[in-house]
């Protein structure tokens, strides 16, 4: 297994894995975990439901992100919803910057560009740069983070934390890749 593989398999075991004894239950949780984290992007970006409904498709993930010093990881699972048709995915993300923390987060990428959803298709990166401090828990109703949302090239993006507590300022790149969840934890093409 490449070097590379592994960090990235070892992101996904501390966080971001798919519950389930086979990939049919897999998918389950993940439609339930998405829609969750989709209801409160809602709750948190009111403008996300309308973008929602205009997009040709849209990506909604949920998963960990950790900081430590210089460096930050995360990885999760999403899925793509598209002309019907639900799709899996998983994503890992690897930054450089400042930070400390761990959160749980969710976020919502909505294509209104056939040629933005066929670029996320066959190359699925995103990277850019985030500054923010977050603290956030499950149950307390209240949240203070900086929370993003932005618009870049046929994509409009939102993205809130879950739980948990984070200050960082980093550069952060996103690998999406489809799976089936037939061999968990990771599936690479």
């Amino acid at each position: 297994m490449k070097p590379g593989y592994i960090v990235i398999s070892l992101i996904l075991l501390l966080g971001g894995c798919a519950t389930g004894s086979s990939p049919e239950a897999k998918k389950a949780n993940a439609r339930k975990e998405t829609a969750s984290a989709l209801q409160g992007i809602y709750k948190d970006h009111p403008t996300a439901k309308s973008a929602v409904s205009s997009s040709l498709g849209y990506l909604i993930c949920t998963g960990n992100d950790s900081y430590l010093f210089a460096a930050s990881t995360g990885g999760g699972i999403c899925t793509l919803n598209s002309g019907g048709k639900t799709e899996y995915y998983r994503f890992a993300s690897l930054g450089a910057g400042l930070g400390i923390g761990f959160k749980k987060v969710a976020f919502l990428y909505t294509f209104h560009d056939a040629a933005a959803m066929k670029r996320f298709r066959e190359e699925g990166w995103d990277a850019g740069a985030r500054a923010e401090a977050s603290a956030r828990h499950e149950n307390d109703g209240g949240q203070v983070a900086a929370n993003t949302s932005f618009d870049v090239g046929g994509v409009k993006v939102f993205q809130s934390a879950i739980w948990g507590a984070a200050a960082q300022a980093t550069v952060q790149g996103y690998k999406f890749w489809p799976t089936n969840f037939d061999k968990d934890v990771a599936q690479f093409n």
